[in-house]
Parts: C-alpha cells; sequence; structure tokens
C-alpha cells in the first residue's frame, strides 16, 4: 500500500498497515487500512505513538459503500455527508469505525515497520511523521493506495 499527498510531488517512507492489509476498511474493528481519497482532517496530536494525523475517514465513497452493503443506516450515512459538506471531521463512532490516521511509531513499536501491527492506521517513523505534520497541514489531499 502507497499512500501519497495529492497535488504537489509524492512522499515514500516504510510504513506499517493495519494487522489486516489484505483488503480495504469496511468496519469497525476489522484492523484494516482504509483505501481511496482522503483529506488530513486536523492538526497533529501528540499520542502514545509519537504523532497522530488524522485523515476525514469515512470518506464519502465509504458512506456510500457502507449504506448499500447494510453496514450503516441512513441515519449515520446522512451524519458523515452532512460532516463532509460541512468540512469537518465525519462522525468517528459509526460501523464503519474511525480514529484513523498517520501516526508515528512511539516507544514500544520502536524497529517494527516491517511488522503490519496497527488497528488500520498507517504507521510511520517517528522522524517521518514529523516531516511529513510539517509538510501535510489540515485539508491536504491524501490518497491511499493498494
Amino acid at each position: 500500500m502507497v499512500a501519497e499527498c495529492v497535488g504537489g510531488g509524492t512522499l515514500e517512507f516504510p510504513i506499517a498497515l493495519g494487522r489486516a492489509p489484505d483488503a480495504a476498511k469496511q468496519r469497525r474493528g476489522d484492523a484494516r487500512t482504509p483505501e481511496g481519497d482522503y483529506r488530513i482532517s486536523g492538526p497533529a496530536q501528540t499520542s502514545r505513538f509519537h504523532r497522530f494525523l488524522p485523515i476525514d475517514y469515512p470518506s464519502r465513497a465509504d458512506a456510500e459503500r457502507g449504506l448499500a452493503e447494510g453496514r450503516i443506516g441512513r441515519a449515520d450515512y446522512r451524519a458523515i455527508i452532512d460532516a463532509h459538506d460541512r468540512g469537518v471531521p465525519p462522525p468517528q463512532q459509526t460501523n464503519l469505525g474511525g480514529h484513523l490516521g498517520f501516526h508515528g511509531e512511539g516507544a514500544r513499536w520502536h524497529g517494527w515497520l516491517d511488522l503490519d501491527w496497527t488497528q488500520g492506521c498507517i504507521a510511520l517513523r517517528d522522524e517521518d511523521i514529523d516531516q511529513l505534520v510539517d509538510l501535510a497541514p489540515p485539508g491536504t489531499p491524501v490518497r491511499i493506495l493498494p
């Protein structure tokens, strides 16, 4: 899987993905990483994984698939679409999951980027997440590809 900032140059870093990297995220708790077009949805936050840079998952496309496949109801679908229309982060507690983005390794996982260990996020070395935070302010488009 590759994550790239859309529009500018492509940055490449060693990454670790969700524990089930064989397919795109479908629901909360599936340990898969989302695939598709997203945006950085807020400023970086300090975390136990050094720093966390959130994305606006679930996207409109995720919501449409989730509704069509019966993984979310109309109320959750509408809440996700409304949030995107208003330019605010979508609800994070639906059956599609949430609280996803880019983060560092932190002390526990330092040196473990050759193992997929996240719950659906994209992990980078601490120095690489610092660089990404400096180059990708909120609103930056991000494409996550298989």
